[in-house]
């Protein structure tokens, strides 16, 4: 039986024979992935990541830690798409949704480099004015806008405040092992530095030191995230074509043929919304090419239940749905598991006395019950993916299993899912009309266009 639990019975006939037909291609790219002969092959070093370099390289970072020898309270990390999304989503699944503002024994984590607002900016050296920093700076090259802009605003402000001695001890750069700006800045400067690999391209990079030095600066369990993925790993290189990551990514192929456009990936627990838009980023990039591809989009039930789940019930049908929970996902506070009852009361006029003495949990999965039902009564194919608990461990094997089936799902719709081609598009214009050295001609072009 595998870790993950997935339910397709609410795909429909039509649509769940036909995944169900696919699944044998499904195995095919799977076996093409584990042999390297898939497209794209170069860059798939995450795959059984942990056991090839993972739990080694987790051991170093690990005593890198432990060996730090300045105080801190808080983790900046400075990075876009892949180098901080996974982190995000760690974090805001397994930290307390008021970190920083309640009593804890880990640092605080923010995060920066992954947008061009200077007024988020600004508010966060106001926070790094009553903390003291670590700065993790993520980037292969060093050069990509976003980052680097904003490392060059911190790192200004961390030799002002600290001297340029201790602020070197106190910036840590995660980027290419021998090239790049990012790297001759950190043998320059003195930066502890640890290695992205050459064969793992961003949104695959969480179970890397991409994710790995941050997390563990956080003092979170790495170890235990690796031996979840570890596990799925296992699982497929022995399925033999039955496992939940074939016929997910089947399912998807078939949706995609039948004319679906859109797949949603819905949670009903509000710590989850980043390990969501993890996922949208590792579908986004890795299939819409070449005019393919579900364009992936999550929701956060109930809450969206009151506005955009009126058109997931009655607009147009070109939508599927996957349905993301972990049956355990309660904070344990000091190893003491909390519970919330609603309460009794004598006045009954709210009309909730049939609620009272129900887990608040057991209402939720309730409304997410009857919400599946609802969609695919509504002509919304579902699916759904469960894991047992909400931990370092399931987290592991939960990007294990998106990225195993985005590999094998890519493979179907014969795109390469380690390239992003669209992605350089803004990235010239934004050179141009900036006026970087080379491209005064199609700044001016754009400049008269607009």
């Amino acid at each position: 039986m595998s870790y993950v639990k997935f339910n397709q019975r609410f795909l429909g006939e039509t649509l769940g024979a036909a995944a169900e037909s696919l699944r044998g291609k499904a195995q095919e790219q799977l076996i093409n992935l584990m042999n390297k002969t898939c497209l794209g092959a170069e860059w798939t070093g995450w795959w059984d990541y942990p056991k090839q370099r993972g739990f080694e390289l987790e051991e170093e970072i690990r005593r890198y830690v432990e060996k730090l020898d300045l105080d801190y309270d808080l983790v900046l990390v400075i990075g876009i798409g892949g180098s901080y999304l996974g982190t995000r989503a760690v974090t805001e699944a397994l930290l307390h949704s008021h970190h920083g503002s309640v009593r804890d024994h880990r640092p605080m984590i923010a995060f920066a480099g992954h947008h061009l607002s200077e007024g988020q900016l600004i508010d966060t050296l106001e926070l790094l004015e009553t903390k003291l920093p670590l700065v993790n700076v993520i980037s292969k090259s060093g050069t990509t806008t976003e980052p680097g802009v904003v490392f060059r605003v911190v790192r200004n402000y961390m030799e002002q405040r600290f001297g340029k001695e201790e602020a070197s001890r106190r910036i840590i750069c995660t980027t290419d092992a021998k090239e790049g700006a990012l790297r001759q800045v950190a043998s320059q400067e003195g930066y502890a530095s640890f290695v992205i690999p050459d064969d793992i391209g961003g949104r695959f990079s969480v179970l890397t030191p991409v994710g790995l030095v941050p997390l563990a600066l956080l003092r979170l369990d790495t170890r235990a995230l690796l031996e979840g993925a570890d596990v799925i790993f296992r699982e497929l290189a022995s399925c033999q074509g039955q496992h939940p990551v074939l016929s997910y990514a089947a399912a998807r192929f078939a949706a995609f043929q039948q004319g679906k456009r859109i797949e949603i990936l819905a949670s009903s627990n509000p710590k989850l919304s980043h390990l969501v838009e993890w996922w949208k980023q590792l579908y986004g990039e890795s299939e819409g090419k070449q005019g393919k591809g579900l364009f992936p989009a999550g929701l956060g039930y109930t809450t969206d239940l009151h506005s955009l789940g009126q058109y997931v019930q009655d607009g147009v049908r070109n939508v599927i749905e996957t349905f993301l929970q972990f049956e355990v996902e309660v904070p344990r506070r000091q190893g003491v598991e909390k519970r919330v009852r609603v309460p009794a009361q004598e006045s009954r006029l709210d009309q909730l006395a049939y609620l009272e003495g129900r887990l608040i949990n057991e209402i939720n999965q309730a409304a997410m019950q009857g919400t599946m039902l609802a969609h695919f009564d509504g002509g919304v194919p579902c699916m759904q993916l469960t894991l047992p608990e909400l931990n370092e461990h399931g987290i592991g094997a939960l990007f294990a299993f998106f990225e195993s089936a985005c590999a094998v799902s890519g493979s179907l719709l014969d795109v390469n899912p380690y390239d992003q081609p669209g992605v350089e598009a803004y990235k010239k214009n934004l050179f141009a009309l900036m006026g970087k050295p080379g491209t005064e001609a199609l700044g001016a072009k754009l400049r008269e266009r607009l």
